[in-house]
């Protein structure tokens, strides 16, 4: 009689009810960045995108706790998974602690980095960790092989690891990401225009053009783009690359094209500036939106736009693959030689 979901252990099931309350904690909690930061308006579609990765892969997830799924193997519980599963408990007991200690901080006194990075990165553990003993055996009680326990727990890091993105990891280090963003493009920005001879000069973030001054300020540092396509390409990674290299890799690529456009959207600003006058970057362009968008913001929302595209432009490259050659075409290079007639 094959296993339906009545059979999946019931504590498979209360870590699933659990998992969803921390969820919504964590929410709660980085609410008040999306809301207020300009950098991570995109969390909300966080929650979003995280129940589409784990409703995509909703097949593979019962499949294995069914015990119907391919490619996994059973073995008995050997030394090595012991240890493994002693590991996994100290660290689920660890995450949950600091789940708790970020959630007391954020409940006493309001929001605050030190408290969403807590959040974000206990639950990450307690997620983990539960999905790693909930695939420890499956309906049939048939216990699973190390490999395969771990190959399942890989199947929910982008879902237990993106809140760490959405806002207080990055957020913990803002202002020295910002400062160092800052001088980076301030200086590239620098050397191009004078390498073309135009007139311009450098006081520490601040250009200096013959009509006016430009000031590479926090929005020009690309950090905006920068959270923006690291949630993008980890979010690409997850559900379209299948191999952990790839997805390492395309991340990556994300960082690196996030900041190579926003040193083009910089160098386009500048341009503008020293034609035009530096007021003329803050001058509204679209004035049928409401409230109207200013040259300067429109340019961020291109190169994080731009970059997107460019990721998804190289997913076919990343799951590019060279099928062997048939035996019919072996056949057809190397034909063998005609029977003899007879006389």
């Amino acid at each position: 009689m094959p296993a339906t979901l009545s059979q999946i252990d019931p504590w498979t099931k209360c870590s699933a009810a659990l998992v969803l309350a921390f969820a919504a904690f964590v929410c709660y909690d980085q609410y008040y960045y999306w809301s207020t930061q300009a950098e991570y308006s995109f969390g909300y579609i966080v929650p979003l995108f995280v129940g589409f990765v784990l409703n995509e892969r909703w097949p593979q997830i019962k499949a294995y706790l069914l015990g119907t799924a391919e490619n996994t193997t059973k073995a008995p519980r050997d030394g090595i998974t012991i240890l493994l599963e002693a590991l996994f408990a100290v660290g689920l007991a660890a995450s949950l602690g600091v789940f708790l200690l970020g959630g007391a901080i954020r409940i006493s006194q309001g929001p605050g980095n030190l408290a969403s990075l807590l959040v974000a990165a206990g639950f990450a553990g307690i997620f983990l960790g539960m999905a790693f003993f909930s695939g420890g055996e499956d309906a049939e009680k048939q216990s699973y092989s190390l490999w395969s326990r771990l190959g399942f727990t890989f199947l929910f890091l982008f879902p237990a690891l993106v809140w760490l993105i959405s806002a207080p990891m990055v957020m913990y280090l803002d202002s020295d990401v910002k400062l160092i963003l800052m001088q980076w493009v301030s200086i590239i920005v620098f050397h191009v225009f004078d390498f073309l001879g135009m007139s311009i000069q450098r006081e520490g973030n601040t250009l200096i053009l013959p009509q006016g001054v430009v000031g590479v300020a926090d929005a020009c540092s690309g950090v905006r783009s920068l959270t923006g396509c690291i949630f993008a390409g980890s979010f690409l990674a997850a559900v379209f690359l299948n191999k952990f290299w790839k997805k390492v890799l395309l991340l990556t690529a994300a960082i690196v094209l996030a900041f190579v456009m926003n040193i083009f959207r910089s160098l386009f600003l500048t341009g503008w500036a020293y034609a035009y006058g530096s007021q003329a970057i803050d001058e509204k362009v679209l004035t049928f939106i409401a409230g109207g968008i200013t040259l300067h913001d429109l340019t961020g929302y291109a190169v994080l736009g731009l970059t997107c595209v460019f990721l998804v432009m190289l997913l076919p490259i990343f799951n590019f693959t060279i099928a062997p050659p048939d035996e019919d075409d072996d056949d057809d290079h190397f034909p063998t030689a005609p029977a003899e007639q007879p006389s």
